[in-house]
């Protein structure tokens, strides 16, 4: 998988689906309790009735039964496999467990029922790219987009794919596509952020944004963005102040982030040389990751830079205790030992 929660295996969603126990009528005295024994009782009552196994499966998953969940689902579909819902949602409690086979078994049985069924169609066409059958997944991906040429999360499939191929310009073309049918899809900007930035293209910096706006307390867009300013600097040292921000608000929101103060350390001591801030931010990173041996070797230059030797040799051999083979380190104990004699 990519790292980001998929947009096409779909989610449990059950009141969504139209799935889950009915409401009493009102001025009944029907007490509805949510226990299996009240589900059972339900199923005895008619247990030729597709909805009650949906219904009890929805309280199996409640309460973290998945493989309970998935009997009672497969059950509704083998009492009415026309609902395509239904077996579109199976595939993806089978997929969530890792029973791909019987994930694509159940897509493919949807279509099989109706050809045109848009969901299964982008699952199977996931499966195909997971798999490494771009020519396949495009195909499913523009028989989706035949039946409905809005589909954000058709072109946002064919996007990676052509991210996976190598063609970062039709990724980007498919991407904006994306943002353009659908104005809200933060995970687009985010990809059109990652491309232009590749390129060293200033665009990246309002993709990214756009994403922060979307979602204001995004550590990733901060992040994206952050590595962005920092890299691409100005004369006048804006751009650092204004990553150096985002580190210092992505620490508000998650005062662990080991990288965000790592990067504190590492604007300081590569673009604004101020090694005393320096060290202390990558002091900052270890406190949060003891064993983060970049930040060991970055706070002996940050020390050597300011004359420290012996601090930076402690610091040097601390990055190698955890990274044996790391050369950089490797390099910078041996010219600090031939500084000292």
């Amino acid at each position: 998988m990519t790292g980001r929660p998929s947009v096409f295996i779909c989610g449990l969603l059950f009141t969504g689906c139209g799935l889950g126990v009915s409401e009493p009528e009102a001025g009944s005295d029907a007490v509805v309790v949510d226990s299996l024994a009240w589900f059972n009782d339900r199923i005895a009552e008619a247990p030729g009735d597709a909805a009650v196994y949906l219904d009890r499966a929805a309280f199996h998953l409640r309460n973290l039964r998945t493989g309970d969940g998935i009997e009672d689902f497969a059950r509704a579909v083998r009492i009415d496999s026309t609902r395509l819902e239904v077996r579109h949602q199976l595939g993806a409690l089978r997929f969530g467990i890792q029973d791909f086979e019987g994930a694509v078994r159940e897509w493919e049985g949807a279509l099989r029922t109706d050809a045109q069924h848009v969901p299964s169609l982008l699952s199977l066409a996931e499966v195909d790219l997971l798999l490494r059958s771009y020519d396949r997944a495009l195909k499913r991906i523009n028989d989706a987009l035949r039946i409905d040429e809005k589909l954000d999360d058709a072109y946002f499939l064919k996007g990676r794919l052509y991210l996976e191929t190598g063609d970062t310009v039709t990724a980007a073309s498919s991407f904006q596509t994306v943002v353009e049918v659908a104005p809200d899809r933060y995970d687009a900007y985010i990809q059109l952020g990652l491309l232009y930035a590749a390129a060293n293209d200033d665009l990246a910096i309002e993709y990214f944004r756009t994403a922060r706006a979307l979602l204001p307390n995004s550590i990733e867009a901060m992040y994206d963005e952050a590595i962005y300013l920092q890299e691409h600097g100005d004369a006048e040292g804006v751009r650092f102040s204004e990553a150096l921000a985002l580190y210092d608000r992505i620490l508000e929101l998650d005062p662990g982030n080991a990288s965000a103060a790592f990067n504190k350390g590492f604007v300081h001591l590569e673009y604004l040389t101020q090694y005393d801030s320096a060290a202390f931010w990558f002091d900052a990173a270890i406190a949060r990751l003891p064993q983060y041996h970049q930040a060991h070797f970055n706070k002996g230059l940050s020390l050597e830079s300011l004359g420290d030797l012996n601090g930076a040799l402690a610091a040097y051999d601390a990055a190698l205790s955890f990274q044996p083979a790391y050369t950089p380190a490797a390099i910078a104990k041996g010219r600090v030992m031939e500084a000292l004699r």
